[in-house]
């Protein structure tokens, strides 16, 4: 019996865009913990292997912001550090009142325009957040 060859997975993070208000949620992750330069990026990280990136989406909200999301709507794949990366969203409500501070550093709501000065700055943590609020935008109002 030959043995099965595991393949790397299609995807290396799954994020997430939360969203309330014409706002979005960032976070510093703590791979930026040592670094002046702390980058706001997407919620989310890294998928396990055999877990879909949707179920990665999911523990990772549950895991870093304490927050359970049913309905996260499919925005699309982004292309960074020579990896793959999906991005969800879904509307959050609610506040967030705590989160994991060994996995982020600062969490803040943003506008689309906050967002944009941010990658004019060079302050996103992967440069692909503003086009996919800008995606996720459009698929709202389409």
């Amino acid at each position: 019996m030959t043995p099965r060859r595991r393949h790397a997975p299609r995807f290396k993070t799954a994020r997430c865009i939360l969203h309330r208000n014409g706002t979005y949620l960032l976070a510093v992750h703590s791979s930026f913990w040592y670094r002046r330069d702390r980058r706001w990026g997407l919620p989310g990280g890294q998928i396990e292997w055999g877990e879909s990136p949707l179920s990665a989406a999911r523990r990772e909200l549950r895991e870093e912001l304490h927050v359970a999301v049913p309905d996260l709507m499919e925005v699309g794949a982004y292309h960074y550090k020579q990896a793959m990366h999906m991005v969800y969203a879904a509307p959050l409500d609610q506040d967030i009142v705590r989160y994991d501070d060994s996995e982020l550093l600062d969490i803040g709501w943003f506008s689309e325009s906050d967002v944009a000065a941010m990658k004019a700055d060079k302050a996103l943590h992967a440069d692909y957040e503003l086009e996919a609020i800008r995606r996720l935008v459009h698929q709202l109002t389409a």
